[in-house]
């Protein structure tokens, strides 16, 4: 990375953010003062393409963690319909002097890096797309309520969605998972199920004998709402969108799928309780 005194300005910072995600990254073919869409009236620091249609980018900023253009433009590229993952790169004193700033950064879906007076990069806090984003108290409340070996375990979701939203997705089906098999087991002792019916790896097979069994009838509707989440994300679709309408829906479609697990969740544990059965987590 070049060498340079901090209070130079935007391009230390450019040049030193460019080579941390071209080693990041793998790539030479980061853009510099491009525009991205000719509807957005911004053109960022930096900006590249991870894949097709998956795209980040950076804007520097030399005296403040938080730029007023990322103010300004946050509801633009949220309307672009497209997957972009958006970085502040500030000097590391400005970092330092401002963490209420830094705070609403985050809090708004931005990722942050910082930059040294020797040109050392340090990432902050990574992002996914704005149009993934989910923001930590809607994530808060909606486990409200829930045990706190279930909250831990949800919390352990969310962090995987908030580095790779698809794997959170993943995960979270497979919480879901687990308490259809705790709930199976716990039946299988009470004789309501046989043993075949709550096996690991197998939460169809457990949700048509709870569907079955009249000792379920009052957990019906928790009972399809479990059925039909795990069946939709319980192997989550890796197909490569073919155009970035495709690619906008699928990343959305994350989003919704991971809040539609956590919507879901609390009344099939509530249902269960409510029969008499512990609620718990099995680990699968």
């Amino acid at each position: 990375m070049s060498s340079g005194e901090i209070t130079s300005g935007s391009t230390f910072l450019s040049v030193a953010a460019q080579a941390f995600f071209e080693h990041t990254y793998q790539t030479k073919s980061i853009s510099s003062g491009q525009p991205i869409d000719r509807d957005l009236n911004w053109s960022p620091s930096l900006s590249f393409k991870t894949n097709s249609h998956r795209m980040i980018v950076a804007e520097v900023s030399p005296d403040k963690p938080y730029p007023l253009i990322l103010r300004m433009r946050r509801a633009d590229i949220l309307g672009l319909n497209m997957p972009i993952a958006v970085y502040s790169v500030c000097p590391e004193q400005a970092y330092l002097d401002d963490q209420a700033q830094v705070k609403e950064l985050m809090s708004h879906g931005y990722g942050l890096l910082t930059v040294d007076a020797a040109g050392i990069v340090t990432r902050r806090s990574s992002c996914v797309p704005l149009i993934q984003l989910i923001p930590a108290n809607e994530f808060a409340d909606a486990m409200k309520g829930l045990p706190g070996s279930i909250r831990a375990r949800l919390a352990e979701s969310f962090e995987r969605y908030n580095s790779d939203p698809l794997s959170g997705v993943s995960d979270i089906a497979e919480v879901f998972e687990g308490l259809v098999l705790k709930a199976g087991r716990d039946a299988v002792k009470k004789g309501w199920l046989s043993k075949s019916d709550a096996k690991a790896g197998a939460p169809a097979s457990t949700l048509l004998a709870m569907q079955q069994s009249q000792k379920f009838k009052n957990a019906a509707a928790a009972i399809g709402g479990a059925q039909s989440y795990i069946s939709e994300y319980r192997n989550t679709a890796h197909h490569t969108p073919k155009n970035k309408e495709q690619a906008a829906k699928k990343y959305r479609d994350c989003r919704h799928g991971f809040l539609e697990g956590l919507r879901k969740i609390p009344p099939f544990r509530t249902a269960m309780k409510n029969l008499g059965l512990t609620g718990g987590l099995e680990k699968i």
